[in-house]
């Protein structure tokens, strides 16, 4: 039985109910978010943290987190076939995240969403000031919260769910709809604006990614593989496929020396490479030495790519103690060598994280591996190892800058640990850089940081504080807490109770927004008979200080019935107002023209501009040009035809444009695939 996504959310719901009052762990996530943009001033405060910091390019964020965009700030996320864009003003914070379930709180500010792929069974949730707003399906999505409250929700490609307090409804393409007043349920309905300056720089974004060619040669599901093309070189090498190899680096460049270690639950030691291409090549895939140079080998694309903190092998202990003094070294992993996760773990997922570049790896439930006895390839090669003090290590301080020597001899004698060092984290790991001295850091102002938000799904409960996890790490240095212990912590240290969580009865859901012509004020009226939906009630949440944000622990929330529910009567609202819609056809026209002109010839503009630039192109550029003229005045055509109500013609004028673009468009990738393939030859 294949189920719908609102039985989904409340099966997930209930698993994680009775999971949890269950002694196993869960194994973490499959994947995280990517700061993979950092423009102007971008401040990120950990789940586990009071303060703010500057935020850090490479990131790896996951439940619990927050950023904020200060004036003039812009910055991007990036997930599995999914980008998260923030403009200039923007809080949001990540109240759940892993394999099934992305729940985001926007506060205040501007948010767009590229969604290419969406399984059936997960779920994508904003939760705004005035309504849950879920994604139904790929496509492009923009979320405004003014600093009165006021959502404004676009929807130009895909549908959109709005779950109010007292109504549920859907907002198709091309269409737009504002919600304000958290309880009054008043919101307009109406086609969707013209794209704006921040629209134009998102889809900018969305065609640099369309353009990528390191898509042919790793998994749709890797992070940060778009940043590779305009950094490095692809190459076939025998035995190994399609291989990466980095350009403009220094000469003693070598794989995880150009960056800092960061502590981040629940993996650990993690690595933040400086590069703008560094996040895939560091937590995917291996490195090998080959004709001088390092190469990286992502391995199969046709496996799902499960992200790795950091793919190395540290060495020290047990006497060892170079010349140098005491310290911390590390050598990437190479081909084909297994990765031992240090964080607690199933088998099962020992086998996944590796599947991808360990050939028919198999694991038994009681089998264990043991690094220790491991010949590791890349623990000779040239410029492989990298040995750091350790408070270099521990304050997220540049790699590079602050490297001892080693010798060879040195080396070869080392002892190998594993797959993480034995060496507690500080206040500054957690905060992936050095302690600094009176600075100020941006932050969120207090009446927006504290706003209420509405979701359907309760989010993780308030996280220990790191100060409260600290002297259990330091009692096994280098491993993140295990269930146990995080279940111990949580019951041992006071906490304020949660405030603003509010689980709403669900309403019935009222049919999905029609096409119309102008806004349309609803006001909330007796409740409509509409068959109700099966899904989880919303929740209302108030964000506290850092200790209090959502935590990623194991057990799964309770939703409890709410007493702002008791306390004020349900309202329900009736459905938009209708419009007869020509039997959905003009609504599909409109929806059609809408895409075409703000995201489609946009896009073809921009791949077209690319390739006049490129060179080395064989393409007759101002012929494709012409076509594309072409269909913009077709397009025109289009649109009146639609306003004359001829919505057949208008159709297939609109059908031959999309026809027209995909042909230029297939022209333009074959000639830039060509003058690629040429370029790797030579």
């Amino acid at each position: 039985m294949k189920l719908d996504r609102h039985h989904a959310v409340i099966l997930s719901l209930l698993v994680g109910a009775l999971t949890a009052a269950a002694p196993a762990w869960t194994d973490p996530p499959s994947m995280v978010g990517r700061v993979g943009l950092v423009s102007g001033t971008v401040s990120f405060q950990s789940g586990s943290m009071e303060e703010w910091a500057p935020a850090t390019l490479n990131y790896p964020m996951t439940a619990g987190d927050r950023l904020w965009t200060d004036r003039g700030g812009r910055t991007e996320i990036t997930l599995p076939s999914t980008a998260i864009r923030l403009d200039s003003g923007t809080e949001i914070a990540f109240l759940n995240f892993d394999d099934q379930t992305v729940q985001i709180q926007l506060s205040v500010g501007s948010v767009s969403i590229r969604l290419e792929s969406l399984d059936p069974d997960n779920v994508f949730e904003i939760a705004t000031p005035n309504a849950s707003v879920s994604l139904l399906e790929p496509g492009n999505y923009r979320l405004d919260v003014q600093g009165d409250g006021t959502t404004r929700i676009v929807v130009r490609h895909g549908t959109a769910e709005v779950a109010m307090v007292d109504a549920t409804f859907d907002v198709p393409a091309g269409r737009t709809v504002t919600l304000s007043g958290a309880d009054s349920g008043a919101y307009n309905v109406i086609s969707a604006p013209a794209v704006d300056q921040w629209d134009r720089w998102s889809m900018d974004r969305d065609a640099r990614e369309d353009r990528a060619l390191s898509q042919r040669h790793v998994s749709n599901e890797m992070i940060g593989a778009e940043d590779l093309d305009e950094s490095g070189t692809w190459l076939q090498v025998a035995g190994y496929g399609s291989v990466w190899s980095p350009r403009q680096v220094p000469a003693n460049w070598a794989p995880y020396r150009f960056g800092h270690w960061a502590w981040v639950e629940p993996w650990g030691w993690t690595w933040i490479d400086n590069a703008s291409w560094g996040f895939a090549p560091f937590h995917y895939g291996r490195w090998a030495f080959l004709s001088a140079r390092w190469v990286w080998i992502p391995g199969t694309v046709e496996v799902r790519p499960v992200y790795a903190p950091a793919l190395v092998v540290f060495v020290g202990g047990n006497g060892w103690r170079p010349t140098s003094g005491e310290g911390v070294g590390w050598f990437p992993l190479g081909p084909r060598e297994i990765y031992v996760p240090p964080y607690q773990v199933s088998n099962a997922y020992v086998q996944r994280v590796n599947n991808a570049n360990v050939a028919n790896f198999t694991l038994r439930a009681d089998e264990q591996i043991n690094v220790s006895q491991t010949v590791y390839v890349n623990r000779t090669a040239p410029r492989a190892m990298t040995f750091v003090s350790h408070d270099v290590f521990v304050q997220a301080r540049p790699v590079s800058g602050g490297m001892l020597p080693v010798t060879n001899t040195e080396i070869s004698r080392a002892p190998v640990l594993g797959m993480t060092a034995n060496v507690a984290p500080q206040r500054e790991s957690v905060l992936a850089r050095p302690q600094a001295v009176n600075t100020v850091v941006a932050h969120p102002p207090a009446q927006q940081d504290n706003r209420r938000v509405y979701s359907r799904i309760a989010p993780l409960p308030a996280p220990v504080p790191f100060a409260a996890r600290q002297q259990t790490l330091n009692a096994n240095p280098g491993h993140p807490l295990s269930s146990d212990e995080l279940l111990r912590l949580q019951r041992n240290t006071p906490q304020p109770p949660r405030t603003g969580v509010v689980v709403v009865a669900p309403r019935p859901a009222q049919q999905p927004v029609r096409q119309v012509p102008a806004p349309v004020q609803v006001k909330p009226q007796a409740a409509q008979q509409q068959p109700a939906r099966q899904v989880p009630a919303p929740v209302q949440v108030k964000p506290q200080a850092a200790q209090q944000q959502p935590a990623r622990t194991l057990p799964a929330p309770v939703l409890v019935k709410p007493q702002a529910a008791q306390q004020q009567p349900a309202r329900t609202l009736p459905a938009p107002a209708q419009v007869k819609p020509d039997n959905g056809e003009r609504a599909k026209v409109s929806a059609l023209i809408d895409r075409l002109r703000t995201s489609t010839l946009p896009q073809a503009d921009q791949r077209l501009a690319a390739a006049r630039a490129a060179r080395g192109i064989r393409l007759d550029v101002n012929a494709v040009a012409a076509q594309l003229s072409a269909a913009r005045a077709e397009l025109a055509k289009a649109e009146q035809l639609l306003a004359q109500g001829n919505t057949s013609q208008a159709m297939q004028s609109a059908t031959s444009v999309q026809s027209t673009i995909d042909g230029q468009l297939r022209l333009i990738s074959a000639a830039t695939q060509a003058a690629s393939s040429g370029q790797n030859k030579q």
